[in-house]
């Protein structure tokens, strides 16, 4: 290892790879964390490796695994295990072990040359990636930080019905996880909650991080502009929704309050667009998206469960789903917008409703998991008790109808957005990882470099 850096760091992201295009059944929020960590972690002194699953035939003449840069510093590696396709995250299961024997073979080969010393700590991310990292960690005899994302006891006891529930297996492994882990990173309070509480996770183990935002990626764009790159009128009232498709992101919440605001507000023609979904083609502004349209069969279920729950609330044509936006468009969207929306039945955190903040745009959401950490509500946009309908509609509503509101908080949440960085959050995570070598070597703590993140206390 070179002189610049302290240490090298495996970041695991076996399920989904963070370099691949957001809004698939598996991509979003926890893609753009581990990417953007893994970009910023070697201007702090750690040289960063992603590990994640190879799919799809290698380029030709390509090495195997393939390694991609991220930054300098940061590699993105692809580690064959299973089938070279993609495959549901609840069928990867049988080949976390391969996965890790192929993290092992990886290291073992470079250990000879100028990369040197092999890796001094372990980052997982999410359950499947936990349980390789728990066979390299023991392997390598080095600490294990993991970072959830989203729990499924939790997740299971948000959903109606039995559809969409987590497996026992990855409940129990969960348990499991929280016992083996070194240190555990949360995004909000309230996960650190449900670590403890679901889990049965040690308070002392538990460190609070929230994520992070490209403030200069995310920043807003003139409204008459944004409206007119996206081909809408100065006049039409929108309300923004983005993130994956599935039943936990009660996108069915979103089309009762927008036919509760329909019946507050008859002459006002609001309509909502989703961004998200992983599409075959783009579509009309005007039309939006068929349930056909979308790759996975989740998503076509699901935007068919939507757009039928529309048409029997006499929204036919008011709620149209775009697909995945790049980053760019959403900006552009982010700047368009009335308001964001945020309808799900459990988030961790929140991501779209800071990148949305640092646009200007205020969010309207539920008050479940962590996004009190995202949304100062009544400030850069509203909290409103979970399940409560008529008050998200009037919430929102509140926003659409008043340019003053909606000035007045969007810009508290552009300020606000100022003060979450990936390099924010990157220094955090690093100060937990030294402190942890540290209680290894049985060097006493220094204060001044070593300081706990955000403990969450007893």
């Amino acid at each position: 290892m070179t002189e610049r850096y302290w240490l090298s760091a495996a970041l695991l992201s076996m399920h989904t790879d963070p370099a691949g295009p957001l809004g698939g059944d598996v991509t979003g929020g926890m893609n753009v964390y581990v990417r953007e960590i893994a970009r910023a972690l070697p201007s702090l002194g750690v040289r960063a490796d992603v590990f994640t699953r190879a799919t799809g035939e290698p380029p030709p003449g390509s090495a195997s695994p393939e390694i991609a840069e991220l930054s300098p510093g940061a590699r993105l590696i692809r580690i064959p295990a299973g089938p070279r396709e993609p495959l549901d995250k609840n069928h990867q299961t049988p080949f976390t072990g391969e996965f890790a024997s192929g993290i092992r073979q990886f290291a073992g080969e470079e250990s000879a040359d100028e990369r040197g010393e092999g890796y001094g700590l372990i980052s997982s991310h999410y359950w499947l990636s936990a349980l390789a990292g728990q066979e390299l960690a023991g392997a390598w005899g080095v600490p294990l930080v993991h970072r959830f994302h989203t729990i499924a006891a939790r997740k299971n006891g948000s959903l109606p019905g039995d559809g969409g529930k987590e497996s026992g297996g990855r409940v129990n492994a969960e348990e499991g996880i929280v016992r083996r882990a070194d240190a555990l990173v949360a995004s909000s309070e309230g996960e650190a909650d449900d670590l403890a509480g679901m889990l049965g996770a040690e308070r002392g183990k538990i460190h609070v991080i929230p994520c992070g935002v490209d403030s200069e990626r995310f920043s807003p764009l003139p409204r008459t502009r944004a409206r007119k790159m996206l081909g809408l009128g100065e006049r039409e009232r929108f309300i923004l929704s983005v993130g994956r498709i599935e039943p936990i992101k009660g996108l069915d919440r979103l089309v009762r309050a927008l036919a509760a605001i329909r019946g507050m507000r008859p002459d006002l023609p609001v309509s909502v667009i989703h961004a998200g979904g992983e599409a075959g083609k783009n579509p009309q502004m005007t039309i939006g998206l068929n349930p056909g349209d979308f790759n996975s069969p989740v998503q076509r279920g699901e935007v068919a469960r939507i757009l039928g729950l529309a048409g029997e609330s006499n929204l036919a044509g008011s709620f149209r789903f775009l697909g995945a936006r790049s980053q760019e468009e959403l900006r552009a969207y982010y700047s368009a917008a009335d308001v964001l929306a945020i309808p799900s039945r459990y988030e961790t955190f929140g991501l779209v409703a800071l990148e949305a903040a640092a646009c200007g745009l205020p969010a309207v959401a539920f008050d479940v998991g962590g996004l009190s950490g995202a949304i100062e509500s009544g400030k850069s946009g509203h909290l409103v008790p979970e399940g409560d309908i008529p008050a998200f509609a009037g919430a929102a509503l509140n926003i659409i109808t008043s340019p003053e509101a909606r000035a007045r908080l969007g810009a508290r949440a552009r300020e606000r957005a100022r003060g979450f960085s990936w390099r924010s959050a990157a220094e955090r995570e690093a100060g937990v990882w030294k402190k942890l070598l540290r209680l290894r070597t049985g060097e006493p703590d220094n204060k001044e470099s070593c300081r706990r993140v955000s403990p969450v206390s007893a």
